[in-house]
């Protein structure tokens, strides 16, 4: 069973207290792939649903996360009211490791995209440990490296290809239960197109029958045309 936890930065997340599910994940997920020392007794197994908040914008974080199985989204915030989307993380991949070795003293937000389920690992009673631990500290450079040679290929990619193409490659990266509701604002900008291009583009994949506009978004009717289209 889980139990549903709200912490005071008013972030929402169901713990496992099913010693035998957990153990699963464990036995599936091994947390000694990254550490020296037993990280187990300050980590629990969390889930969060789609639309929730993993990381509170702003706010520090107790917990070190590393996504399991799911797909979020990372953001940015303007004074002006604007929000940027900065990238999107799909398991297996850390959560606030960037705030752990001070890169930065408060996160960005990160919102899950689907359900996730996490190892939430509570930094007050191991930071000194992790941050002494050269076994953590090879795998998250390497992690890192990995991470920042991503990010260059999807900015060429931007560069390099259709907005079509982008934009189903988008699509199926956000979307969650076959319907696509991102804001046409974000998108625009994270695919560096104006807004109106990119109702233009969206309204040819209605007319070719890929999507079907209705209240809740837009539903992927026809997902195999869309994966061809975003094969980049």
């Amino acid at each position: 069973m889980r139990n549903l936890i709200l912490f005071n930065r008013g972030v929402y997340m169901n713990t496992i207290n099913n010693l035998s599910i957990a153990e699963e994940y464990y036995n599936h997920f091994p947390l000694m792939d990254f550490f020296s020392f037993d990280v187990k007794p300050y980590t629990s197994v969390v889930k969060f649903d789609s639309d929730k908040g993993i990381l509170k914008e702003g706010e520090v974080s107790s917990f070190l996360y590393y996504l399991i199985d799911g797909r979020a989204k990372l953001f940015l915030s303007h004074e002006n009211g604007r929000i940027s989307l900065i990238n999107f993380l799909k398991a297996p991949c850390f959560i606030g490791e960037m705030e752990l070795m001070g890169a930065q003293k408060t996160p960005n937000g990160v919102t899950a995209i689907t359900p996730c389920t996490c190892y939430a690992i509570y930094l007050p009673s191991c930071r000194a440990a992790i941050l002494k631990d050269t076994k953590f500290l090879r795998h998250l450079c390497l992690f890192l490296s990995k991470k920042a040679i991503g990010n260059t290929h999807n900015y060429s990619r931007n560069l390099s290809y259709p907005l079509e193409n982008r934009l189903a490659n988008f699509i199926l990266m956000t979307a969650y239960n076959n319907v696509y509701r991102e804001r046409h604002t974000e998108v625009a900008e994270f695919l560096g197109v104006t807004y109106r291009h990119l109702l233009y583009v969206l309204s040819n994949l209605v007319k070719k029958g890929i999507l079907v506009k209705t209240d809740q978004g837009y539903l992927i009717q026809d997902i195999d045309a869309l994966r061809s289209i975003s094969h980049l």
